[in-house]
């Protein structure tokens, strides 16, 4: 008999063969010193909520290629983590990590926005009503770009710019580990 699927705010450490149903939001690759590679996502469920996933460097080759931002996938067998890093990518107890035994089937589910955003207004940092330890969305459009950065040695930089939004509010943003600087990426 099949797994039921299960609702991403219900994770929780109590078992590792969680089934969900999700789409990627975002995903980014994380080099370490030691040029190890690891990949990192958000995804989100039918119910707009959202968790952080890992897939740790052994597991990267054999993931990379079926992974993408926009699709939708069913998603089985993870290890569980608290998700407790200084910076999160989501309110979520618990980040999800790709072991072997994971497994990952592309699905069409119409049920999940292709772009979800939950977006913020600048007005509500400039308040200090957010919790500033998690990855948000904006919208907004870049006033000054106050300071630029190479790192001659690993050529990573730092931008440090301004941006607004229609609410009027400003707020001083700060881009780190930036590779393509000099290629038109910000």
């Amino acid at each position: 008999m099949a797994r039921p699927i299960e609702a991403v705010k219900d994770i929780n450490e109590s078992k590792d063969l969680w089934k969900i149903v999700v789409r990627c939001k975002h995903l980014w690759t994380v080099t370490s010193a030691s040029k190890k590679e690891h990949i990192e996502m958000i995804l989100v469920d039918s119910e707009l909520d959202t968790i952080q996933v890992i897939v740790p460097p052994f597991l990267v080759s054999k993931f990379k290629e079926q992974l993408a931002v926009g699709c939708s996938y069913v998603m089985q067998n993870f290890k569980m983590s608290n998700n407790n890093f200084s910076f999160k990518s989501t309110n979520h107890s618990f980040k999800l990590v790709f072991c072997g035994s994971t497994s990952v089937k592309k699905a069409e589910l119409p049920d999940i926005p292709m772009n979800y955003l939950n977006i913020l207004h600048l007005d509500a940092i400039v308040e200090g009503k957010i919790q500033y330890n998690i990855l948000v969305d904006i919208l907004g459009g870049v006033t000054e770009i106050s300071q630029t950065q190479i790192n001659a040695d690993n050529k990573k930089s730092k931008v440090v710019f301004s941006i607004t939004d229609n609410s009027r509010s400003e707020v001083q943003c700060t881009l780190w580990g930036l590779r393509r600087l000099n290629e038109g990426f910000l």
